[in-house]
């Protein structure tokens, strides 16, 4: 699928690949990875040869109920684009977690969630990138490495 402009500078189909590409290692690992602040509190996990020790920092209400019906699948960021389940459900996503392993169901939430980036003033590739993997392109947290490499595919695609 086609999705055009997301701003007058940022080329979607540029920056879905880019993204894919920095968040898989150049399409060598897109297995979910499980995400420590979205397990409950001192919970441990063997996951890919790597103990997770949950913080719970960002279990909420609706995150728990989550993690009551679907567990450890709703604490991973899935697919090519590793999009966090709890994003997808809350932009609307009703299916389970690994659903989103699937490129196509999966293409339809980042999408949604690059325009909501750019509903909230994202005008540069710098800008998605920073607020993709920080959650916000507005806050103190600025991922430099990881938006000099979106950046960098994104100009070579």
């Amino acid at each position: 699928m086609s999705y055009g402009l997301l701003t007058p500078n940022v080329d979607a189909d540029k920056l879905l690949r880019a993204i894919a590409a920095v968040e898989t290692s150049g399409g060598k690992n897109n297995w979910p990875r499980v995400e420590a602040a979205w397990v409950p509190k001192g919970l441990a996990f063997t996951v890919q040869g790597h103990i997770v020790t949950g913080t719970g920092t960002a279990m909420s209400p609706i995150a728990s109920l989550r993690w009551a019906k679907w567990g450890l699948g709703s604490a991973a960021s899935w697919g090519w684009w590793q999009i966090l389940y709890h994003t997808a459900a809350d932009l609307g996503h009703t299916g389970a977690p690994h659903e989103l392993f699937d490129p196509g169901v999966s293409e339809i939430w980042v999408y949604k969630r690059l325009k909501q980036i750019a509903g909230k003033g994202a005008t540069t590739v710098e800008q998605f990138a920073d607020a993709w993997n920080s959650g916000n392109f507005k806050d103190a947290i600025i991922p430099t490495k990881y938006i000099a490499d979106v950046k960098a595919f994104y100009e070579a695609a």
